[in-house]
């Protein structure tokens, strides 16, 4: 365990200096989290279907492919590479967010990930877990207990869409508005 939690520290480090070191100029300059960008996102009218709707696309794609690899001689090495991968891109945005709002980075990239994170990142552990396939299949009721797994994978994956579109939205905007006035 002491092992994983140091190779995601290492890997949240690589990120950030990547992105300190090779995108640190665009970041700072011309960067998605700039004032006329967060501005224009807080001031902006919520369309929560449309926004739905895109998350449940973008979300949707990022299981569906992590759903197939875990289906094929790739699921013991999967959960290590997700974690690196998790790791890898968290530094880049935390570095982003640091370069372009200072202390109140910080703020906005807990905000960003905190209600569908959560939610997000407990489908990914079931869908991750590492159980031979014949146990699976030696069970009582094997069927069903297979159906109840994908239902409940997909239950946290839809929870996390709603979670993110209607309130992770509004707390960023929130968190938009109370620092940048």
């Amino acid at each position: 365990m002491r092992k994983e939690i140091a190779v995601g520290i290492c890997f949240c480090l690589a990120g950030m200096l990547c992105a300190y070191l090779f995108a640190g100029e665009y970041f700072a300059a011309y960067g998605f989290l700039n004032e006329y960008h967060l501005k224009s996102f807080a001031e902006g009218g919520q369309d929560l279907p449309l926004i739905l709707w895109n998350i449940l696309w973008e979300r949707g794609k990022f299981f569906v492919l992590v759903g197939l690899l875990a289906a094929t001689s790739l699921r013991k090495l999967l959960p290590l590479l997700m974690r690196c991968l998790i790791c890898f891109t968290g530094g880049i945005y935390l570095c982003a967010c640091f370069m372009n709002l200072g202390v109140r980075g910080l703020l906005f990239f807990l905000i960003s990930l905190f209600p569908q994170g959560i939610l997000y990142l407990l489908a990914l552990l079931l869908m991750l877990r590492s159980e031979p396939a014949y146990h699976r299949y030696r069970q009582k009721n094997a069927f069903l207990r297979r159906l109840l797994y994908a239902a409940g994978v997909i239950l946290l994956i839809l929870g996390g869409c709603l979670l993110e579109a209607f309130l992770g939205t509004r707390l960023l905007r929130w968190v938009i508005c109370i620092t940048l006035d």
